[in-house]
């Protein structure tokens, strides 16, 4: 790994003032290569020359790096986008953009070796499923990561890790920086599911890798979000809670994919016979009608709920320390938002009928993503129901991420 003495020669953070506008320009190009990002497991070149081209990765970086300093919701509507011409490439975009945008507002003493040209993407599998062992400057870590999305893009991946003491005792669970292009890190080429194909969440594995002690987050060491408010120059981005941030950075993809399927059946439904039936076409019938408006709304219920998350995130927390209970409705609303999604889809499929799974139709790969990508544990609709029902009843949380899940609401204390 290079001194931080070296010399750097960093680009200019390169971002859009209008990201949800050109995500949505791109929706063709990304389309027109999905069927090779899902076979390949991996965003296609042109789709990622274009993303970078257009300043996308860096839409989150704070403006004190040099970027726009997006809001949540914006960066939310942006992958939503992208999402309805490839949900794969989405995806991986997602957490690429989310992780490289929150580093850009580390510490020079991160930044520096991270970002030696300004062009580097950073990816993420946060579960501590890794060791690192204590050495003069450092640690050395060894472990495998499952789930890497977009791990074939990054250079670096910023992985949750067991940190040891002197006699291998298990100290703290902490972050590392892990340099995927030291020769002890590799990445698996084992994604291989039925959906979700193309966001290529391989394994990434490490092998005696030597991690400076600059590139280690510990979790004991990370500031309150009361004393995070009472910091000069923080700015809106920075006081998100990781807690309610991690299900946010991954239901997108999913908002685009159940729109995607909405806008193709609806377009079909004036024209497309219903076999053996006496109706002209779809849309004359009110049963199939009645279903595609169920679905839309259940997909506009999502929106709402979603935003009523971000708006939780953008503005609220740079107010005050969102509470136990307030993550909790926020996990609550990802997972509630993430089922209605996924029945939206099915139903709209049943209108659309068997044809919609024949394998030249795009219609089949937006259900397989859906159907695969909103059954991520982050966002089980029944276990964040059973969150948000343990919070207001004042009971333990049942989230290992979110042990705090009150003070519930006044109203819901017992008289």
């Amino acid at each position: 790994m290079q001194s931080t003495t070296d010399t750097i020669t960093r680009s200019a953070v390169a971002c859009t003032t209008d990201p949800v506008a050109v995500a949505a320009s791109l929706i063709p190009l990304l389309a027109a290569h999905a069927e090779a990002c899902e076979r390949e497991g991996r965003i296609q070149p042109p789709v990622m020359a274009a993303l970078r081209d257009a300043g996308l990765f860096h839409i989150t970086a704070p403006r004190r790096a040099g970027g726009p300093g997006g809001t949540l919701l914006t960066h939310v509507e942006t992958v939503a986008q992208l999402a309805q011409g490839c949900v794969g490439t989405a995806w991986a975009f997602c957490l690429l953009s989310g992780v490289t945008g929150t580093v850009l507002g580390f510490p020079a003493a991160v930044t520096d070796i991270v970002f030696r040209t300004g062009d580097e993407l950073l990816c993420s599998a946060s579960a501590p499923t890794a060791t690192a062992t204590p050495v003069p400057g450092g640690y050395r870590v060894s472990g495998k990561w499952g789930y890497g999305s977009g791990c074939c893009h990054a250079d670096w991946a910023l992985n949750g890790v067991q940190l040891l003491d002197a006699t291998g005792a298990v100290s703290e669970m902490a972050m590392v920086f892990t340099n995927l292009r030291d020769p002890a890190c590799t990445v698996l080429d084992d994604w291989r599911v039925a959906g979700m194909a193309g966001s290529g969440s391989n394994t990434i594995v490490a092998d005696d890798l030597f991690v400076s002690d600059a590139l280690i987050l510990h979790t004991s060491q990370t500031p309150p979000a009361e004393v995070l408010l009472t910091i000069p120059g923080l700015e809106p981005r920075d006081l998100w809670p990781m807690e309610a941030l991690f299900p946010l950075g991954v239901l997108p993809p999913m908002l685009g994919a159940a729109t995607a399927i909405l806008q193709a059946v609806v377009r079909a439904a004036g024209a497309r016979p219903v076999v053996g039936w006496t109706y002209e076409t779809q849309a004359t019938s009110q049963t199939l009608s009645a279903m595609i408006g169920q679905s839309a709304l259940e997909i506009d219920s999502a929106w709402m709920h979603i935003r009523r998350a971000t708006g939780m995130m953008d503005v609220t927390a740079s107010q005050r320390a969102l509470t136990g209970f307030d993550k909790a409705q926020i996990q609550a609303d990802c997972g509630f938002a993430m089922g209605l999604l996924r029945t939206a889809g099915n139903r709209l499929l049943d209108v659309a009928g068997p044809g919609a799974f024949a394998l030249n139709n795009t219609l089949q790969r937006f259900w397989r993503d859906l159907n695969v990508g909103s059954r991520h544990n982050a966002l089980s609709s029944h276990l964040s129901a059973e969150l948000y029902g343990r919070a207001l009843t004042g009971q333990p949380s049942n989230l290992r991420l979110l042990p705090d899940i009150g003070p519930a609401p006044t109203w819901a204390s017992a008289a």
